[in-house]
Protein backbone atom coordinates (compact mmCIF):
# COMPACT_ATOMS: atom_id res chain seq x y z
CA UNK A 1 0.00 0.00 0.00
CA UNK A 2 1.43 2.98 -0.70
CA UNK A 3 2.50 5.88 2.05
CA UNK A 4 -0.78 7.74 2.86
CA UNK A 5 -2.30 6.54 -0.29
CA UNK A 6 -0.33 8.62 -2.38
CA UNK A 7 1.53 6.23 -5.00
CA UNK A 8 4.81 8.03 -6.99
CA UNK A 9 6.62 4.70 -7.52
CA UNK A 10 6.07 4.94 -11.31
CA UNK A 11 8.12 8.47 -11.07
CA UNK A 12 11.15 6.74 -9.14
CA UNK A 13 11.81 4.11 -11.48
CA UNK A 14 10.76 5.38 -15.76
CA UNK A 15 12.85 3.62 -17.73
CA UNK A 16 10.90 4.20 -21.14
CA UNK A 17 12.55 6.29 -23.76
CA UNK A 18 10.91 7.52 -26.65
CA UNK A 19 13.76 8.63 -29.24
CA UNK A 20 11.63 9.80 -31.81
CA UNK A 21 9.66 13.03 -31.35
CA UNK A 22 5.41 12.28 -30.72
CA UNK A 23 3.03 14.89 -30.46
CA UNK A 24 1.17 14.95 -27.26
CA UNK A 25 -2.66 15.27 -26.52
CA UNK A 26 -3.20 18.51 -25.00
CA UNK A 27 -6.05 19.31 -23.07
CA UNK A 28 -6.66 23.04 -22.23
CA UNK A 29 -5.03 26.08 -24.08
CA UNK A 30 -0.85 26.04 -23.69
CA UNK A 31 -0.24 29.49 -24.46
CA UNK A 32 1.96 30.57 -27.20
CA UNK A 33 4.28 32.74 -24.97
CA UNK A 34 5.86 29.56 -24.11
CA UNK A 35 6.89 28.68 -27.27
CA UNK A 36 10.14 26.98 -27.61
CA UNK A 37 11.78 23.75 -25.61
CA UNK A 38 11.88 22.21 -22.25
CA UNK A 39 14.70 20.15 -21.29
CA UNK A 40 14.73 18.09 -18.41
CA UNK A 41 17.41 15.98 -16.80
CA UNK A 42 17.97 13.59 -14.01
CA UNK A 43 17.41 9.94 -12.85
CA UNK A 44 15.17 8.31 -14.58
CA UNK A 45 14.83 4.60 -12.90
CA UNK A 46 17.39 2.68 -9.82
CA UNK A 47 16.73 -0.77 -10.88
CA UNK A 48 18.12 -3.05 -13.22
CA UNK A 49 16.84 -6.69 -13.55
CA UNK A 50 18.44 -9.64 -14.56
CA UNK A 51 21.98 -9.17 -13.47
CA UNK A 52 24.01 -12.12 -11.49
CA UNK A 53 22.61 -10.65 -7.87
CA UNK A 54 18.82 -11.06 -9.61
CA UNK A 55 17.91 -7.46 -9.34
CA UNK A 56 19.87 -4.53 -8.91
CA UNK A 57 18.92 -1.89 -6.97
CA UNK A 58 20.84 2.07 -6.21
CA UNK A 59 20.33 3.09 -3.05
CA UNK A 60 20.48 7.30 -3.55
CA UNK A 61 18.13 8.93 -5.49
CA UNK A 62 21.00 11.51 -6.84
CA UNK A 63 22.43 8.12 -8.01
CA UNK A 64 20.07 6.66 -10.06
CA UNK A 65 20.50 6.26 -13.86
CA UNK A 66 20.12 9.30 -16.33
CA UNK A 67 17.78 10.04 -18.69
CA UNK A 68 16.89 13.38 -20.08
CA UNK A 69 13.81 14.86 -21.40
CA UNK A 70 12.62 17.39 -24.57
CA UNK A 71 9.61 19.01 -24.92
CA UNK A 72 9.16 21.08 -28.03
CA UNK A 73 6.22 23.99 -27.57
CA UNK A 74 5.46 24.98 -31.09
CA UNK A 75 3.33 28.32 -31.14
CA UNK A 76 -0.02 27.37 -33.27
CA UNK A 77 -1.26 30.37 -35.42
CA UNK A 78 -4.48 30.36 -32.63
CA UNK A 79 -1.88 31.52 -29.66
CA UNK A 80 -2.00 28.45 -28.14
CA UNK A 81 1.15 25.40 -28.15
CA UNK A 82 1.38 21.79 -29.90
CA UNK A 83 3.82 19.91 -27.86
CA UNK A 84 6.13 17.37 -29.19
CA UNK A 85 7.94 14.85 -26.93
CA UNK A 86 11.25 12.57 -26.90
CA UNK A 87 14.06 11.40 -24.52
CA UNK A 88 16.60 9.35 -24.37
CA UNK A 89 18.60 7.15 -21.07
CA UNK A 90 21.82 8.35 -20.95
CA UNK A 91 23.96 5.42 -20.03
CA UNK A 92 23.28 2.64 -21.79
CA UNK A 93 26.34 1.04 -21.50
CA UNK A 94 26.84 1.69 -18.03
CA UNK A 95 23.25 -0.21 -17.77
CA UNK A 96 24.85 -3.09 -19.61
CA UNK A 97 27.88 -3.40 -17.15
CA UNK A 98 25.73 -3.45 -14.61
CA UNK A 99 23.42 -6.06 -15.90
CA UNK A 100 26.62 -8.57 -16.57
CA UNK A 101 28.39 -8.03 -13.52
CA UNK A 102 25.84 -7.08 -10.72
CA UNK A 103 28.10 -4.38 -9.18
CA UNK A 104 28.66 -0.55 -9.97
CA UNK A 105 32.35 0.56 -9.92
CA UNK A 106 33.19 4.11 -9.56
CA UNK A 107 32.79 6.80 -6.93
CA UNK A 108 28.76 7.57 -5.86
CA UNK A 109 26.87 9.97 -4.24
CA UNK A 110 25.33 7.98 -1.61
CA UNK A 111 25.40 4.29 -2.74
CA UNK A 112 25.22 1.84 -0.32
CA UNK A 113 28.30 -0.63 -0.81
CA UNK A 114 28.89 -4.39 -0.11
CA UNK A 115 28.96 -4.71 3.80
CA UNK A 116 31.27 -7.69 2.95
CA UNK A 117 33.65 -5.98 1.34
CA UNK A 118 37.10 -7.31 3.14
CA UNK A 119 40.13 -4.48 4.23
CA UNK A 120 42.08 -5.41 1.67
CA UNK A 121 39.18 -5.14 -1.41
CA UNK A 122 37.96 -1.16 0.13
CA UNK A 123 42.27 -0.62 -0.26
CA UNK A 124 42.63 -1.96 -3.74
CA UNK A 125 39.14 0.38 -4.96
CA UNK A 126 41.12 3.43 -3.61
CA UNK A 127 44.31 2.70 -5.99
CA UNK A 128 41.94 1.69 -8.86
CA UNK A 129 40.25 4.73 -9.44
CA UNK A 130 37.54 4.87 -11.67
CA UNK A 131 37.87 7.12 -14.81
CA UNK A 132 36.64 6.99 -18.08
CA UNK A 133 35.38 9.46 -21.03
CA UNK A 134 32.92 7.37 -22.07
CA UNK A 135 29.81 9.30 -22.41
CA UNK A 136 27.72 6.25 -21.98
CA UNK A 137 29.36 5.33 -18.65
CA UNK A 138 29.75 8.72 -17.33
CA UNK A 139 26.49 9.11 -15.11
CA UNK A 140 26.07 13.07 -15.20
CA UNK A 141 22.72 14.61 -15.00
CA UNK A 142 22.36 17.32 -12.89
CA UNK A 143 21.26 20.57 -14.81
CA UNK A 144 21.58 20.96 -18.09
CA UNK A 145 22.27 24.08 -19.91
CA UNK A 146 22.48 25.22 -23.86
CA UNK A 147 25.08 27.57 -22.78
CA UNK A 148 28.45 25.40 -22.98
CA UNK A 149 30.38 26.17 -19.97
CA UNK A 150 33.09 28.61 -22.62
CA UNK A 151 33.58 25.20 -24.11
CA UNK A 152 34.29 26.08 -27.84
CA UNK A 153 34.25 24.56 -31.10
CA UNK A 154 37.84 23.80 -30.90
CA UNK A 155 37.64 22.68 -27.53
CA UNK A 156 34.59 19.81 -28.41
CA UNK A 157 33.82 17.26 -26.29
CA UNK A 158 33.18 14.58 -29.34
CA UNK A 159 34.86 11.67 -28.64
CA UNK A 160 33.29 9.74 -31.23
CA UNK A 161 35.17 12.70 -34.08
CA UNK A 162 31.78 13.35 -35.50
CA UNK A 163 32.01 17.09 -35.86
CA UNK A 164 29.74 19.04 -33.63
CA UNK A 165 29.07 22.58 -34.00
CA UNK A 166 29.16 24.70 -30.79
CA UNK A 167 24.98 25.82 -31.44
CA UNK A 168 23.97 21.93 -31.71
CA UNK A 169 25.15 20.47 -28.39
CA UNK A 170 24.10 20.93 -24.40
CA UNK A 171 26.18 20.83 -21.14
CA UNK A 172 25.22 18.54 -18.28
CA UNK A 173 26.87 18.65 -15.31
CA UNK A 174 27.13 17.69 -11.94
CA UNK A 175 28.96 18.38 -8.46
CA UNK A 176 32.26 17.29 -9.73
CA UNK A 177 34.49 19.15 -12.47
CA UNK A 178 33.31 17.23 -15.29
CA UNK A 179 30.94 18.41 -17.88
CA UNK A 180 29.13 16.08 -20.53
CA UNK A 181 28.06 17.23 -23.88
CA UNK A 182 24.37 15.66 -25.43
CA UNK A 183 22.91 16.61 -28.58
CA UNK A 184 20.04 19.39 -28.24
CA UNK A 185 17.50 17.53 -30.92
CA UNK A 186 18.75 13.54 -30.18
CA UNK A 187 19.65 13.73 -26.71
CA UNK A 188 22.29 11.34 -27.69
CA UNK A 189 25.14 11.57 -25.06
CA UNK A 190 28.45 13.12 -27.25
CA UNK A 191 31.33 13.17 -25.07
CA UNK A 192 32.85 13.60 -20.90
CA UNK A 193 35.51 16.77 -20.77
CA UNK A 194 36.67 18.34 -17.20
CA UNK A 195 36.97 21.93 -15.88
CA UNK A 196 41.11 21.76 -17.42
CA UNK A 197 39.89 22.32 -20.48
CA UNK A 198 39.04 25.88 -19.68
CA UNK A 199 42.01 26.70 -17.67
CA UNK A 200 44.83 24.49 -16.55
CA UNK A 201 44.37 25.73 -12.69
CA UNK A 202 40.87 24.41 -12.23
CA UNK A 203 42.19 20.43 -11.57
CA UNK A 204 40.54 19.57 -8.56
CA UNK A 205 37.78 17.23 -8.19
CA UNK A 206 34.50 19.36 -7.26
CA UNK A 207 32.76 21.84 -8.39
CA UNK A 208 29.41 23.25 -8.38
CA UNK A 209 26.12 21.78 -10.47
CA UNK A 210 24.55 25.45 -10.64
CA UNK A 211 27.02 27.31 -12.04
CA UNK A 212 25.73 31.61 -12.37
CA UNK A 213 25.45 33.35 -15.65
CA UNK A 214 25.47 36.98 -16.08
CA UNK A 215 22.06 37.90 -17.16
CA UNK A 216 23.68 40.83 -19.38
CA UNK A 217 26.57 39.56 -21.34
CA UNK A 218 25.76 35.33 -20.58
CA UNK A 219 29.28 35.22 -18.74
CA UNK A 220 29.60 31.77 -16.72
CA UNK A 221 31.18 31.35 -12.92
CA UNK A 222 31.87 28.55 -10.95
CA UNK A 223 34.21 27.34 -8.36
CA UNK A 224 36.87 24.16 -8.35
CA UNK A 225 37.84 22.60 -5.44
CA UNK A 226 41.06 21.12 -5.04
CA UNK A 227 41.95 18.90 -1.96
CA UNK A 228 44.64 18.90 -0.10
CA UNK A 229 45.83 19.33 3.64
CA UNK A 230 44.74 23.04 2.87
CA UNK A 231 42.25 23.00 0.35
CA UNK A 232 42.22 25.65 -2.95
CA UNK A 233 38.47 26.94 -3.71
CA UNK A 234 39.37 28.42 -7.15
CA UNK A 235 36.31 30.62 -8.00
CA UNK A 236 36.42 31.43 -11.99
CA UNK A 237 34.47 33.08 -14.68
CA UNK A 238 34.30 31.71 -18.63
CA UNK A 239 33.44 34.36 -20.92
CA UNK A 240 31.18 32.17 -23.98
CA UNK A 241 31.97 34.78 -26.53
CA UNK A 242 35.77 34.31 -26.25
CA UNK A 243 35.75 31.46 -24.51
CA UNK A 244 38.56 32.61 -21.87
CA UNK A 245 38.94 31.98 -18.45
CA UNK A 246 40.34 33.68 -15.58
CA UNK A 247 40.83 32.95 -11.92
CA UNK A 248 38.55 35.62 -10.11
CA UNK A 249 40.25 34.05 -6.57
CA UNK A 250 41.93 31.82 -5.13
CA UNK A 251 41.45 31.07 -1.50
CA UNK A 252 43.51 28.15 0.45
CA UNK A 253 42.99 28.98 3.94
CA UNK A 254 42.45 26.41 6.68
CA UNK A 255 39.49 28.12 8.27
CA UNK A 256 37.84 26.87 4.62
CA UNK A 257 37.25 23.00 5.26
CA UNK A 258 36.49 21.17 1.98
CA UNK A 259 32.71 20.66 1.80
CA UNK A 260 30.00 19.68 -0.36
CA UNK A 261 27.68 22.67 -1.99
CA UNK A 262 25.78 22.60 -4.57
CA UNK A 263 24.99 26.28 -5.74
CA UNK A 264 25.81 29.65 -4.76
CA UNK A 265 25.03 33.27 -5.10
CA UNK A 266 25.73 36.49 -8.27
CA UNK A 267 25.18 39.92 -7.41
CA UNK A 268 25.98 42.96 -10.58
CA UNK A 269 29.42 42.57 -8.78
CA UNK A 270 29.97 40.02 -6.67
CA UNK A 271 30.10 36.62 -6.71
CA UNK A 272 29.26 34.95 -3.39
CA UNK A 273 30.17 31.89 -2.09
CA UNK A 274 28.93 30.26 0.89
CA UNK A 275 30.45 27.76 2.49
CA UNK A 276 27.97 25.17 4.42
CA UNK A 277 28.38 23.46 7.39
CA UNK A 278 28.82 20.02 4.83
CA UNK A 279 32.59 19.38 5.25
CA UNK A 280 34.42 16.39 3.89
CA UNK A 281 36.93 14.60 6.27
CA UNK A 282 40.10 13.94 6.20
CA UNK A 283 41.22 16.94 3.76
CA UNK A 284 38.83 15.43 1.33
CA UNK A 285 40.88 11.73 0.68
CA UNK A 286 37.81 10.55 2.53
CA UNK A 287 35.60 10.08 -0.62
CA UNK A 288 38.72 7.86 -2.18
CA UNK A 289 38.52 5.33 0.80
CA UNK A 290 34.36 5.29 1.06
CA UNK A 291 33.43 5.32 -2.46
CA UNK A 292 31.09 7.60 -2.04
CA UNK A 293 30.62 11.63 -1.61
CA UNK A 294 27.46 10.86 1.56
CA UNK A 295 29.77 8.76 3.44
CA UNK A 296 32.46 11.01 3.42
CA UNK A 297 31.06 13.83 4.61
CA UNK A 298 31.83 14.88 8.70
CA UNK A 299 28.74 14.32 11.34
CA UNK A 300 27.11 17.42 11.11
CA UNK A 301 28.82 19.42 13.96
CA UNK A 302 26.16 22.55 15.27
CA UNK A 303 28.95 24.79 15.46
CA UNK A 304 30.31 24.70 12.64
CA UNK A 305 29.94 27.93 11.18
CA UNK A 306 28.99 28.52 7.51
CA UNK A 307 31.89 30.55 5.89
CA UNK A 308 30.68 33.17 3.45
CA UNK A 309 33.29 34.82 1.06
CA UNK A 310 32.54 37.49 -0.98
CA UNK A 311 34.49 37.97 -4.57
CA UNK A 312 34.57 40.78 -7.05
CA UNK A 313 33.74 39.69 -10.04
CA UNK A 314 34.50 43.39 -12.12
CA UNK A 315 37.51 45.03 -10.33
CA UNK A 316 39.86 42.39 -9.84
CA UNK A 317 40.18 43.10 -6.03
CA UNK A 318 39.66 38.72 -5.21
CA UNK A 319 37.82 38.37 -2.05
CA UNK A 320 36.64 41.46 -0.49
CA UNK A 321 34.80 40.21 2.59
CA UNK A 322 34.04 37.61 4.94
CA UNK A 323 31.31 36.17 6.83
CA UNK A 324 29.60 33.71 9.34
CA UNK A 325 26.61 32.92 10.34
CA UNK A 326 25.54 29.62 12.50
CA UNK A 327 25.61 26.06 11.13
CA UNK A 328 23.44 25.31 8.30
CA UNK A 329 23.02 23.43 5.31
CA UNK A 330 21.86 24.06 1.32
CA UNK A 331 21.25 22.88 -2.13
CA UNK A 332 19.57 25.77 -3.40
CA UNK A 333 20.31 29.53 -3.66
CA UNK A 334 17.28 31.63 -4.72
CA UNK A 335 18.83 34.59 -5.70
CA UNK A 336 20.99 37.71 -4.64
CA UNK A 337 21.14 41.48 -4.99
CA UNK A 338 23.12 44.39 -3.82
CA UNK A 339 21.86 47.82 -2.63
CA UNK A 340 23.25 51.39 -1.26
CA UNK A 341 23.54 51.62 2.06
CA UNK A 342 21.06 53.17 3.62
CA UNK A 343 23.04 55.28 5.98
CA UNK A 344 24.77 56.77 2.62
CA UNK A 345 28.14 55.13 3.51
CA UNK A 346 30.44 53.85 1.33
CA UNK A 347 29.61 50.10 -0.20
CA UNK A 348 26.96 48.25 -0.64
CA UNK A 349 24.97 45.84 0.90
CA UNK A 350 23.94 42.10 -0.32
CA UNK A 351 20.86 40.44 0.21
CA UNK A 352 20.96 36.30 -0.35
CA UNK A 353 17.66 34.14 -0.44
CA UNK A 354 18.50 30.38 0.32
CA UNK A 355 16.69 27.30 0.77
CA UNK A 356 18.34 26.22 3.87
CA UNK A 357 18.23 23.35 6.40
CA UNK A 358 18.62 22.75 9.78
CA UNK A 359 20.99 19.90 9.75
CA UNK A 360 22.48 17.30 7.46
CA UNK A 361 19.37 14.88 7.86
CA UNK A 362 18.07 15.95 4.41
CA UNK A 363 20.89 14.29 2.44
CA UNK A 364 20.11 10.95 4.60
CA UNK A 365 16.26 11.05 3.79
CA UNK A 366 16.61 11.29 0.05
CA UNK A 367 17.63 7.24 -0.59
CA UNK A 368 15.10 5.52 -2.28
CA UNK A 369 13.82 3.49 0.33
CA UNK A 370 12.71 6.78 2.01
CA UNK A 371 10.95 8.53 -1.00
CA UNK A 372 9.71 5.72 -2.76
CA UNK A 373 6.07 5.34 -1.89
CA UNK A 374 5.95 1.92 -0.66
CA UNK A 375 9.65 1.97 0.15
CA UNK A 376 10.59 0.35 3.73
CA UNK A 377 11.22 3.74 5.13
CA UNK A 378 8.74 5.85 4.17
CA UNK A 379 7.69 6.38 8.00
CA UNK A 380 11.11 6.87 9.08
CA UNK A 381 10.61 10.91 8.89
CA UNK A 382 6.73 11.13 9.73
CA UNK A 383 7.84 12.06 13.64
CA UNK A 384 7.95 15.72 14.84
CA UNK A 385 11.60 16.16 15.73
CA UNK A 386 12.91 13.77 12.35
CA UNK A 387 11.02 15.32 9.99
CA UNK A 388 11.68 19.12 11.87
CA UNK A 389 15.49 17.95 10.92
CA UNK A 390 14.81 17.63 7.05
CA UNK A 391 12.80 20.61 6.94
CA UNK A 392 13.67 23.71 4.70
CA UNK A 393 13.31 27.18 5.35
CA UNK A 394 13.44 30.45 3.24
CA UNK A 395 16.22 32.48 4.87
CA UNK A 396 17.52 35.96 3.62
CA UNK A 397 20.69 36.89 4.92
CA UNK A 398 22.43 40.81 4.19
CA UNK A 399 26.06 40.83 3.96
CA UNK A 400 26.53 44.16 4.72
CA UNK A 401 29.48 47.31 4.27
CA UNK A 402 30.77 45.30 0.72
CA UNK A 403 33.16 47.48 -0.36
CA UNK A 404 32.71 48.85 -4.33
CA UNK A 405 35.79 50.58 -5.99
CA UNK A 406 38.99 49.13 -7.50
CA UNK A 407 41.47 49.22 -4.55
CA UNK A 408 42.77 45.97 -3.69
CA UNK A 409 42.19 44.73 0.43
CA UNK A 410 44.70 43.15 2.31
CA UNK A 411 43.72 40.30 4.01
CA UNK A 412 40.31 40.09 4.11
CA UNK A 413 39.84 36.73 5.54
CA UNK A 414 40.67 37.70 8.71
CA UNK A 415 38.16 39.80 8.85
CA UNK A 416 34.80 38.19 9.70
CA UNK A 417 31.81 40.06 10.05
CA UNK A 418 28.26 38.18 11.02
CA UNK A 419 26.07 37.59 7.97
CA UNK A 420 22.70 39.36 9.47
CA UNK A 421 19.40 37.40 9.11
CA UNK A 422 16.82 39.22 7.99
CA UNK A 423 14.11 36.44 8.18
CA UNK A 424 13.52 33.26 7.85
CA UNK A 425 9.76 31.42 6.61
CA UNK A 426 9.23 27.59 7.37
CA UNK A 427 7.93 24.47 5.35
CA UNK A 428 5.62 24.18 4.47
CA UNK A 429 5.43 27.89 3.36
CA UNK A 430 7.91 27.24 1.57
CA UNK A 431 9.95 23.92 -0.21
CA UNK A 432 12.98 23.50 -1.72
CA UNK A 433 14.06 23.51 -6.12
CA UNK A 434 13.11 27.06 -6.19
CA UNK A 435 12.98 28.99 -8.90
CA UNK A 436 12.22 33.01 -9.70
CA UNK A 437 11.14 34.93 -12.77
CA UNK A 438 14.60 34.78 -14.56
CA UNK A 439 14.35 38.47 -15.56
CA UNK A 440 14.59 39.14 -11.90
CA UNK A 441 18.00 37.48 -11.79
CA UNK A 442 20.88 39.61 -9.43
CA UNK A 443 18.10 42.02 -8.84
CA UNK A 444 15.37 42.00 -5.96
CA UNK A 445 12.78 39.68 -6.42
CA UNK A 446 9.62 39.06 -5.00
CA UNK A 447 7.98 35.89 -5.75
CA UNK A 448 9.79 32.76 -5.01
CA UNK A 449 8.27 29.34 -6.29
CA UNK A 450 9.21 26.23 -4.94
CA UNK A 451 8.23 22.28 -4.30
CA UNK A 452 6.81 21.65 -0.74
CA UNK A 453 6.20 18.57 1.54
CA UNK A 454 2.45 19.36 3.27
CA UNK A 455 2.70 15.76 4.44
CA UNK A 456 0.16 14.18 2.29
CA UNK A 457 3.20 11.89 0.59
CA UNK A 458 6.39 10.30 0.91
CA UNK A 459 7.91 13.12 -1.65
CA UNK A 460 6.89 16.41 -2.50
CA UNK A 461 3.07 17.00 -2.59
CA UNK A 462 2.64 20.42 -4.37
CA UNK A 463 3.89 23.64 -5.96
CA UNK A 464 4.26 26.78 -3.54
CA UNK A 465 4.25 30.55 -4.67
CA UNK A 466 5.55 32.28 -1.66
CA UNK A 467 5.29 35.92 -1.48
CA UNK A 468 8.53 37.81 0.69
CA UNK A 469 6.69 41.29 0.98
CA UNK A 470 3.57 39.56 2.37
CA UNK A 471 4.45 36.14 3.42
CA UNK A 472 1.32 34.92 1.88
CA UNK A 473 1.62 31.33 0.15
CA UNK A 474 -0.50 30.27 -2.78
CA UNK A 475 -0.34 26.36 -4.06
CA UNK A 476 -1.07 24.57 -6.74
CA UNK A 477 -1.73 20.29 -5.52
CA UNK A 478 -3.61 17.89 -6.78
CA UNK A 479 -4.13 14.40 -4.57
CA UNK A 480 -1.97 11.83 -5.94
CA UNK A 481 -0.26 14.08 -8.21
CA UNK A 482 3.63 14.59 -7.79
CA UNK A 483 5.23 17.72 -9.19
CA UNK A 484 8.52 18.06 -10.78
CA UNK A 485 10.83 21.33 -10.62
CA UNK A 486 8.63 24.30 -11.69
CA UNK A 487 10.19 26.25 -14.51
CA UNK A 488 9.34 29.69 -14.97
CA UNK A 489 8.90 31.28 -18.19
CA UNK A 490 8.21 35.02 -18.61
CA UNK A 491 5.03 36.19 -20.69
CA UNK A 492 5.88 39.70 -22.29
CA UNK A 493 2.54 40.33 -23.34
CA UNK A 494 1.67 40.63 -19.28
CA UNK A 495 3.54 43.12 -16.52
CA UNK A 496 4.54 42.19 -13.47
CA UNK A 497 7.55 40.00 -11.83
CA UNK A 498 5.02 37.01 -11.68
CA UNK A 499 3.56 37.53 -15.65
CA UNK A 500 4.49 34.62 -16.67
CA UNK A 501 3.89 30.54 -16.80
CA UNK A 502 5.34 27.81 -14.68
CA UNK A 503 6.08 24.42 -16.48
CA UNK A 504 6.21 21.29 -14.35
CA UNK A 505 6.39 17.32 -15.40
CA UNK A 506 4.13 16.01 -12.87
CA UNK A 507 3.13 11.92 -12.46
CA UNK A 508 -0.48 11.11 -11.89
CA UNK A 509 -0.05 8.11 -9.62
CA UNK A 510 -3.42 6.81 -10.23
CA UNK A 511 -2.27 6.00 -13.62
CA UNK A 512 1.52 6.29 -13.58
CA UNK A 513 2.07 8.27 -16.25
CA UNK A 514 2.89 11.59 -16.49
CA UNK A 515 2.01 14.90 -18.19
CA UNK A 516 3.73 18.79 -18.73
CA UNK A 517 1.63 20.96 -16.77
CA UNK A 518 1.29 24.85 -17.68
CA UNK A 519 0.12 26.88 -14.76
CA UNK A 520 -0.54 30.84 -14.08
CA UNK A 521 1.99 32.07 -12.42
CA UNK A 522 -0.18 35.06 -11.19
CA UNK A 523 -2.97 32.92 -10.01
CA UNK A 524 -1.37 29.28 -9.76
CA UNK A 525 -4.02 28.37 -11.78
CA UNK A 526 -3.51 25.83 -14.74
CA UNK A 527 -3.60 27.05 -18.28
CA UNK A 528 -2.98 23.72 -20.07
CA UNK A 529 -1.43 20.28 -19.85
CA UNK A 530 -0.02 17.85 -22.80
CA UNK A 531 -0.11 14.03 -21.70
CA UNK A 532 2.84 12.16 -22.35
CA UNK A 533 1.70 8.67 -22.10
CA UNK A 534 4.17 7.02 -20.50
CA UNK A 535 5.66 8.28 -16.95
CA UNK A 536 8.43 10.27 -16.88
CA UNK A 537 11.18 10.46 -14.06
CA UNK A 538 11.69 12.75 -11.24
CA UNK A 539 14.52 14.52 -12.36
CA UNK A 540 16.74 17.19 -11.06
CA UNK A 541 16.67 20.37 -12.99
CA UNK A 542 15.30 21.63 -16.22
CA UNK A 543 15.64 24.87 -18.76
CA UNK A 544 13.52 26.84 -20.84
CA UNK A 545 14.42 27.78 -24.26
CA UNK A 546 12.46 30.20 -25.98
CA UNK A 547 11.57 30.39 -29.66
Amino acid sequence: MPFKEWPNDAGFNASVETRKPVELVVHGRIPASVAGTLYRTGPGHYKVEDTPIDEYKLSHWFDGFTQIHRFQLIANDDGSCKVLYNSRRQVDQLLEKVRKTGRLDGISFGQKRDPCASYFQKLKSVFEPFRTDNPQIQNVGVTITPNPSGVRPSQRLDSSKKAVKLSNFMVVKTDSSQMKSVDMETLEPIGVTNQRQLHPDLKGPLSCAHAQYDPENGDVFNYNLDFGKVCTYRVFKTSPATGDTDILATIADAAFAPAYIHSFFLTHDFVILAVWSSHIASYGISILWERNMLDSISPFDPNSKVKWLVIDRRQGRGVVASFESPAAFSFHSVNAWQEPRSDSSEGVDIFCDVIQYPTLNILHRLYYDNLVSTGPGVSKYVGDLERESTEPSLTRYRLAKIPLGSKTLTKPLKATSIAELIFQVRSPLIGDLPTINPLHATRRSRYIYSLVDQGYSSFVDGIAKFDTLTKVVVYWMKPKHTPGEAIFVPDPTREGEDAGFLLSVILNGETGTSYLLCLDAKDMKEAGRAEAGVAVGFGFHGTHISS
